[in-house]
């Protein structure tokens, strides 16, 4: 079964951007990420019982938000695209995550 905001654009030609979220703890990212996405993972803005017993981000999260293709693209582009969506990847802040971050994006 599709979600609700794949049914509402499931015919449309979308452009997705990945957005890394990074930055130290307690400085916003999860709270940015919730206020700005609409679709969320599981894993998205600490729902493991884990990061909530212990206040951190303990793994990547991942969340979208879609808007339309601006005109200014639409005319400069060949392409035909009609919504743009970015991803956010809300990342640990804590240094001793870093490798987290590290082994799940492949930077190894």
């Amino acid at each position: 079964m599709a979600t609700k905001a794949a049914e509402t654009h499931e015919n449309s030609n979308i452009l997705n951007f990945n957005i890394g979220v990074l930055g130290h703890v307690d400085s916003g990212k999860t709270s940015l990420s919730k206020a700005l996405s609409i679709v969320a993972s599981t894993a998205a803005f600490d729902k493991n019982p884990q990061s909530k017993e212990r206040g951190i981000t303990l793994d990547l999260g991942f969340s979208s938000f879609l808007v339309d293709f601006p005109d200014h693209l639409k005319k400069s582009s060949t392409s035909s695209y009609d919504k743009l969506q970015f991803t956010l990847v809300d990342c640990p802040g804590h240094a001793s995550l870093i490798k987290t971050i590290i082994g799940k994006f492949g930077f190894y």
